[in-house]
């Protein structure tokens, strides 16, 4: 059995072409071709939009109605994604040559989670190559066990619980409790199951030059089965709308991999509390205030994510809980500090929850809606709404092409569509946790290698494609729809049950993994 956890770690260098910035020059036709086909995508799809709105208006119906909306969501999310990713900014492998040495506190929090993910991770932070550093295992757990393997390292150990404290504000509160009881300039925070490169002080400290600069993001990757089944590596969020973000100034925190300016922290009044977790929050306000953030676009360290279905839709609820509570609360387009470009940026996100939690199910209902009633507002239209629709549909494949050219944009798109009862509660959560009502926090990966799926998290999922595949035969047999409406219809049905059908074969098979992406040979 492997017992080197740095043995991933591989070395990413490129040549610099001439350019204004690092690889500007090599990504020029890419990007041209994004910003080309992204402004078509927008022009055929407000014509779509337009076409169907002046047909819903006349018509007067509801059904109408709820699909304009639906559509001009989307086309919003749409348009968005145009302006917010066809411009991307890369950095240099090795960071920027640096001659000051910073000193740093490596925070890694942890809460219960297995001895041999924080014994692994620990190994990793002790193999770190930099000269000033002190680490910090703070165990809101209160375990002896980790105490042990903390003092074993050398590492300073502290417990909120085992110094008689309460464990306000989970994570945040956890690390808020280590910012006071150390001194670094710098402070990277590891999660208890992120393994880090030995070189990742080396590269992330030297951005710290700038005086401005208040945290730097690496990119967060994980031990992954093949092909990725819950689309876990999210390649789209961390090969390009983070690259894009640093061009705008409003990079997102992973609250892994992550290292802050103590100075700026203690400015904010430490990482934010506000929200379930601290990460995107802190770098929202730290943004806000005119501090700024680098997105570093390499692997520096590599965790664990979610094995089973229940563990996906726990992660991604809390996130989508935490982006809604600023979007209803703390809205960027109102957030005072921030630039037109970064408001944007921050609003993506939080419009494709919107998209997945509330654009989706419309789309998945309304075939239904016809099959029972036998009309639809479309009827009549069919060749016009396939023109129009499928001009768009073929400019947004080409958009996607030269935006996210080999990063699962298909998968992304699917994944999306089948968290809609995830997102979907998030949001209506969100709706009722204003500030002053918190929600409450669960620790993920407490049992990382449980493969033991909870089918109940796909009664809508098994419901729709059920419904999808039974109503267009009961509305010919007992003559609720004409045929020709029917059949019609059946084309969104069979593309409601390709959507779905992703999550619900990604459920139920059994994990592949490669040697050399294997977890059990790291922390087993």
């Amino acid at each position: 059995m492997c017992r080197n956890p740095l043995s991933f770690f591989g070395a990413e260098l490129t040549r610099r072409a001439p350019g204004r910035r690092y690889l500007e020059g090599q990504d020029r036709s890419r990007r041209l071709w994004a910003l080309t086909f992204s402004l078509l995508t927008v022009s055929l799809g407000a014509a779509y939009v337009f076409w169907v709105g002046r047909l819903t208006l006349a018509q007067g119906e509801w059904q109408g109605l709820l699909f304009w909306s639906a559509e001009i969501l989307a086309l919003l999310l749409m348009a968005l994604l145009a302006w917010d990713t066809w411009h991307l900014r890369y950095h240099r492998p090795r960071g920027r040559k640096s001659s000051q040495t910073f000193t740093v506190d490596i925070f890694i929090p942890c809460c219960g989670e297995p001895r041999e993910v924080i014994l692994a991770t620990l190994r990793g932070v002790k193999a770190i190559r930099y000269p000033a550093h002190a680490v910090y295992v703070l165990d809101d757990g209160g375990s002896s066990q980790v105490a042990h393997l903390a003092q074993s390292f050398g590492f300073h150990f502290l417990s909120r619980p085992l110094m008689g404290l309460t464990r306000d504000h989970a994570k945040s509160g956890n690390l808020n409790f280590g910012l006071d009881r150390s001194q670094g300039e710098l402070i990277l925070v590891l999660d208890a199951d992120q393994v880090p490169s030995p070189d990742i002080l080396t590269r992330l400290t030297s951005f710290f030059q700038i005086p401005e600069v208040a945290y730097v993001q690496s990119k967060q990757s994980f031990f992954l089965p093949h092909s990725d089944p819950f689309y876990n590596g999210d390649k789209i969020f961390y090969e390009v709308l983070q690259l894009s973000n640093d061009q705008a100034n409003a990079v997102i925190s992973c609250g892994s991999g992550v290292i802050y300016r103590r100075r700026a922290l203690e400015a904010l009044g430490g990482f934010a509390t506000w929200n379930i977790v601290e990460d995107f929050t802190t770098s929202y306000e730290l943004v806000s205030r005119g501090w700024k953030g680098i997105y570093f676009p390499y692997a520096l360290s590599r965790g664990l994510a979610p094995a089973t279905l229940a563990g996906v839709c726990r992660q991604r609820f809390q996130w989508c809980l935490d982006a809604m509570r600023l979007f209803f609360w703390d809205n960027p387009l109102w957030k005072k500090g921030l630039a037109w470009r970064q408001r944007v940026h921050f609003l993506i996100i939080m419009v494709s929850y919107l998209a997945s939690g509330l654009v989706f199910p419309i789309f998945y209902l309304i075939p239904l809606w016809v099959y029972w009633g036998g009309n639809s507002f479309l009827l009549g239209h069919e060749t016009g709404y396939w023109l129009l629709r499928g001009a768009y549909l073929a400019s947004t494949l080409l958009m996607f092409r030269f935006l996210f050219y080999r990063k699962g944009a298909l998968k992304q798109f699917k994944i999306l569509g089948s968290l809609f009862p995830v997102y979907g509660a998030a949001i209506l959560t969100a709706l009722f946790c204003p500030p002053g009502r918190k929600p409450g926090y669960r620790v993920n990966n407490l049992q990382p290698f449980a493969l033991k799926e909870k089918w109940w998290h796909l009664v809508p999922h098994l419901t729709l494609i059920g419904l999808h595949l039974t109503m267009p035969f009961l509305s010919l047999g007992l003559g609720w729809a004409m045929p020709r409406l029917v059949a019609f219809n059946a084309i969104f049905s069979a593309l409601t049950i390709w959507i779905l059908s992703e999550l619900v074969l990604a459920a139920f098979s059994k994990p592949r993994w490669t040697p050399a992406m294997d977890p059990r040979l790291v922390y087993g």
